[in-house]
């Protein structure tokens, strides 16, 4: 009883004294309330600790008191030196390049555990219900050719292919999550998913009658949701359950026309 009382009464201080104006600290005369103060007003450590050495006096603290410092916001390093002001002490480094953009990107993006697994290469990875990130083969589509012509036409349509009939990448019909690294060449508005039309040995997309210019089929075209999830360009994707079908999230302006290219995409396919 005795000793929750003295917590009490300590709390009590801290709230009268964190309403107080920034008072001087002697030498010898620092008290547990103007370390509570300081430490409650956002004081660095190493100011408190400054004044604490200072101070040169050891506060005899027990179990219960703190306690009740570490509740009332005082870390371990200051209450380790009230205990013995006498420890030596050096300033904690200044945080690396990779801690400031780690720091940077925790305070702009949301917490995603299972965004900060993702590979780092730049990619499209689909997360499956074993928590694996199972890569995306990035696939060129190249017109259909005849000889003399540079693809082939199917009522006036430019039809591009896939030279393999189905994706190594295989997805139930259930809803789909995929992650994105896209780097800084690509925006997640560069991404359109389609399914392919597909034969036996192949797999089309018709890409309409504009040559670089893609207005693919309304039917063909299928909504996704992103949210932009960790730096890098990281975006967690989410697809709605699809048909048992092969599929592409194709990339917008990735053709080459010199090389014959109609453009590139992760393609994968969904199974019952």
């Amino acid at each position: 009883m005795v000793r929750a009382y003295l917590a009490g009464l300590m709390f009590a201080a801290v709230m009268l004294v964190s309403a107080q104006e920034p008072l001087a600290i002697a030498p010898g005369s620092l008290t547990i309330e103007e370390v509570l103060r300081l430490s409650n007003s956002g004081v660095a450590d190493e100011l408190i600790i400054a004044n604490v050495k200072k101070n040169a006096k050891a506060f005899d603290l027990n179990s219960d008191e703190i306690v009740a410092l570490k509740k009332a916001g005082v870390s371990e390093t200051v209450i380790k030196y009230l205990v013995d002001p006498s420890l030596p002490y050096s300033p904690p480094p200044p945080p690396s390049a990779i801690e400031k953009v780690a720091a940077e990107a925790a305070s702009k993006f949301p917490y995603d555990a299972i965004a900060e697994k993702v590979p780092m290469e730049i990619g499209l990875y689909y997360y499956t219900a074993k928590k694996d990130y199972v890569p995306l083969d990035l696939k060129p589509i190249v017109p259909q050719k005849e000889p003399g012509k540079l693809s082939k036409m199917m009522g006036g349509h430019i039809i591009g292919s896939a030279a393999t009939p189905e994706a190594k990448v295989r997805a139930p019909e259930a809803p789909l999550v995929f992650y994105a690294r896209l780097g800084a060449k690509i925006m997640i508005d560069d991404l359109v998913l389609l399914n392919f039309q597909s034969s036996k040995k192949r797999r089309d997309l018709d890409f309409g009658s504009k040559p670089g210019t893609p207005v693919f089929p309304p039917k063909s075209v299928h909504q996704f949701e992103s949210k932009e999830v960790g730096p890098g360009s990281l975006y967690r994707i989410s697809v709605p359950a699809l048909d048992d079908d092969e599929y592409i999230f194709f990339i917008l302006g990735s053709g080459d026309e010199k090389k014959g290219l109609l453009g590139r995409g992760y393609d994968f396919g969904v199974d019952e």
